[in-house]
């Protein structure tokens, strides 16, 4: 075997064992936009796994400048394999900040990453993250919500970038890449140079280390088409399905207010998936339940809309019906993501009622 074909190898088998030590790590983030209400970080993980491998705590490396009390971490006791921060109306002032979730399987860390902010900050972002292809033009956009007469200023991980004027303010403050590097990935900050850490916004920009709809060590392999915005790993080539969805391509869709790898987790509130934010390991990030959009995931997808962030467009053909949680409901004899194939579902839906598909 040739030296060129042993690396090859080589690097085949090392992502092969990641994949093998693959943990289903799930973040939670309650009310992520913090008022004058109860807020949590909840992180989920295999029911098999023990409670001690899984941790929650605050992310120094995307922001220095942050609380530094320790975190009251407590276990999830309506959840298997589950760990909490809860923090009262009182303590909302100290939720601001960076945090992450943590999980180990084997000798692989797996790590999640999310932020929470003011609900009256002077800018908020588009998403609470941005996940974009290696090479590709990208807009960080946050808009602006109270006007001041102070010069407006974004940061990089806690480090200065870039100021605006204040005469020269948009309601739309950017940081614009033609081509993003690996290097660009970070938490981005947005305040008038007034504020501090506690009056900022906050979005986190990931970037896949290769180009679009490819992975692997050189980038050379095509990624499965991931459904249902899933999107494809550059480490694994496996599809990272949004809360609400399954299967290797993400084609299943799950019962209402049910998540997880295979849909075994819920959200056991009333008001079900409402104002939670879903962190997923990168490249995914941060989105609503399918069904919800918005920053504080509270708002219901508009008619002809589904999925996570309401992103995707139903499109039903042959009389199926649009459902906010699942897509296209079709009718009977008709099959696909738009209902425009002829045929059946198969048994496993009748046996397995919470998760929708086909043959």
């Amino acid at each position: 075997m040739g030296t060129k074909s042993s690396l090859v190898l080589c690097d085949l088998l090392q992502f092969q064992s990641k994949v093998e030590a693959a943990l289903d790590l799930i973040l939670i983030n309650s009310v992520p936009l913090v008022g004058n209400s109860e807020t949590s970080l909840i992180c989920i993980a295999d029911r098999w796994s023990s409670r001690e491998s899984v941790t929650i705590g605050r992310d120094y490396e995307a922001l220095m400048s942050q609380h530094q009390d320790p975190l009251e971490v407590t276990e999830d006791e309506k959840r298997g394999t589950a760990k909490k921060v809860v923090w009262k109306r009182e303590q909302a002032g100290e939720t601001i900040g960076a945090y992450y979730c943590e999980g180990k399987v084997k000798d692989e860390m797996t790590r999640i990453r999310t932020m929470k902010m003011p609900l009256g900050a002077s800018f908020l972002p588009v998403a609470l993250t941005m996940t974009v292809n290696k090479g590709e033009h990208v807009n960080i956009s946050f808009i602006r919500k109270i006007a001041k007469e102070e010069d407006a200023v974004i940061y990089k991980n806690g480090s200065f970038i870039h100021a605006v004027p204040r005469h020269e303010v948009p309601n739309v403050l950017e940081v614009t890449y033609s081509e993003v590097l690996l290097q660009d990935a970070g938490v981005y900050s947005a305040r008038y140079i007034g504020g501090n850490t506690f009056t900022s916004a906050y979005t986190r920009l990931i970037v896949r280390r290769c180009a679009a709809q490819k992975w692997g060590p050189r980038c050379s392999s095509i990624c499965p088409v991931c459904m249902n915005n899933g999107i494809c790993h550059e480490d694994t080539g496996e599809c990272i399905c949004p809360p609400g969805f399954m299967g290797k391509t993400c084609e299943k869709a799950c019962g209402d207010n049910t998540f997880g790898r295979t849909c075994k987790e819920s959200c056991k509130e009333n008001s079900g998936c409402k104002y939670y934010m879903f962190c997923l390991p990168d490249p995914y990030g941060c989105s609503c339940a399918t069904g919800w959009k918005g920053l504080a995931c509270d708002e219901e997808c508009q008619s002809g809309f589904y999925g996570p962030d309401c992103k995707l467009k139903c499109n039903c053909n042959n009389r199926g019906k649009c459902d906010r949680f699942k897509g296209c409901l079709c009718q009977f004899g008709w099959r696909g993501l738009h209902c425009e194939k002829e045929g059946k579902m198969f048994r496993y839906y009748e046996d397995h009622p919470n998760i929708r598909g086909f043959v």
